[in-house]
């Protein structure tokens, strides 16, 4: 039986330089959107350098780096455990002799090949520590503190023995009866319907792989009843329709990426934010889940993907044109530094349109969405504070101030603060004022009067 164990490390954080996408108007969008037609004139003509008789030599359209030549079997993207996450930058995972390990993207090695499966990323996340998921069969406790100790030594964390680890998810719903968007976050156990903010409308490009659901209530609160096997469909945060396809699988249009990817039938194809398909579907998985059982098309990181069709390798520009054609072994992009298998090994390459990431230090995030985890049974405010001006405040009321789920006394109370306490203001509403939506504590988001607010 195969042993699960979490390595801890730290992240280098590679951010997407990718121009941000901009909400389109579905009034720009052709009915024909995503046409056969289309995607394939779109894939037609390679729009980087030939492929040379024998693949010995880096293309000209990829810069060489001066690191040595790797003999792995294999090189693929690190993928995450958890739903609607891009494969992590910053590391890859390897194979020799049909065991795997991980390094750094620029080869240095982390873990040494000596795992049944390719080493994947928990969704765990600071303060608790991210964590490797690696498996290896019938290892005794002293080979787990070896690579314990190992992982300190190296600067690359600490073991995790998995008590509490767990694919966080972020889903997202289409309840056709309710007439209402929401996304479904939860970790482990069952999620909590919420509102789509504007954060994660722009974090996520505006359109959202969507399965269709129903809202209902369990004894612990609001949930979704939906089948995990339906069709996907990309819609806006008000529920419009990117385009006429159904997928089997999908992917969000990552960091303000041009492109999404998607699987329609057995192969992926990309599309834009106007629901037209640039490629065919003709492409293949480049990386799989820890159990090898569900493989995903690279995402645009820094504006190429990586991807494979008839057993062969290329890399995919924000066009969906193939700049580098799928005639080599194998190619991996993380955004940053890349490799590419050639006749004698992997060579590793950058390109020269794609800005170098700077890696972020570990724990740096980016600020945080308070209005990501408003509940749908909450109203949602639709007025902002703009920049520049002022959120903080004190409550003032002489005895504890009421929180509601609505602007209103009508609506529920669903908390309540001491006076002198400090909130942050989160939003108003545009039709019911003296109303302000507010954040405590980090945890209690709701309504309060404005006038018990200085």
């Amino acid at each position: 039986m195969k042993r699960l164990v979490l390595l801890s490390a730290l992240l280098l954080g590679l951010s997407a330089c990718t121009p941000a996408l901009q909400k389109p108007t579905l009034s720009d969008t052709p009915e024909t959107a995503g046409t056969q037609e289309t995607a394939e004139e779109a894939s037609s003509a390679p729009s980087g350098s030939t492929v040379p008789e024998s693949a010995v030599s880096m293309p000209e359209s990829l810069q060489a780096m001066d690191l040595a030549v790797l003999p792995y079997d294999e090189i693929r993207l690190v993928y995450h455990f958890t739903q609607f996450d891009p494969p992590l930058s910053g590391y890859y995972t390897m194979s020799q002799n049909g065991h795997w390990g991980l390094m750094r993207n620029d080869g240095s090695m982390v873990l040494p090949c000596e795992f049944d499966q390719p080493i994947a990323m928990c969704s765990d996340s600071a303060p608790q520590q991210p964590a490797w998921l690696a498996f290896k069969e019938d290892a005794d406790a002293s080979f787990w503190t070896s690579a314990g100790q190992y992982l300190t030594t190296v600067g690359e964390g600490r073991i995790c023995h998995a008590e509490h680890c767990g694919p966080g998810y972020e889903l997202y719903f289409w309840d056709e009866n309710a007439d209402q968007m929401f996304a479904y976050i939860g970790n482990l156990g069952p999620g909590m319907p919420t509102h789509i903010s504007p954060g994660q409308q722009e974090s996520r490009g505006w359109w959202f792989p969507t399965q269709p659901g129903t809202l209902i209530q369990e004894s612990w609160g609001p949930d979704v009843n939906y089948d995990a096997g339906a069709s996907f469909r990309y819609r806006s945060a008000e529920g419009t329709a990117l385009n006429n396809y159904e997928y089997q699988q999908a992917e969000l249009f990552y960091n303000g990426a041009l492109l999404a990817a998607a699987r329609r039938g057995d192969k992926w194809v990309y599309l834009d934010g106007y629901g037209k398909e640039v490629t065919s579907p003709v492409y293949d998985p480049v990386y799989w889940n820890i159990w090898a059982d569900t493989g995903y098309a690279s995402p645009l990181l820094n504006g190429y993907a990586a991807v494979s069709r008839d057993e062969k390798y290329g890399l995919l520009d924000s066009a969906g044109l193939e700049y580098l054609p799928c005639e080599y072994q194998g190619i991996v992009w993380d955004g940053g530094l890349g490799w590419l298998k050639l006749d004698d090994g992997w060579h590793a390459f950058r390109i020269p349109s794609a800005a170098v990431p700077t890696p972020a230090p570990y724990g740096q995030t980016d600020e945080e969405d308070a209005l990501r985890l408003v509940p749908l049974t909450t109203v949602f405010p639709d007025t902002y504070p703009g920049n520049g001006r002022r959120t903080d405040y004190t409550t003032i009321r002489d005895d504890n101030l009421n929180v509601r789920a609505g602007p209103g006394t009508q609506y529920e109370k669903i908390g309540s603060i001491p006076p002198g306490s400090a909130v942050r203001e989160l939003g108003t509403s545009s039709t019911v004022p003296g109303w302000t939506f507010v954040l405590y504590q980090d945890w209690l988001r709701g309504w309060v009067s404005t006038q018990y607010l200085e």
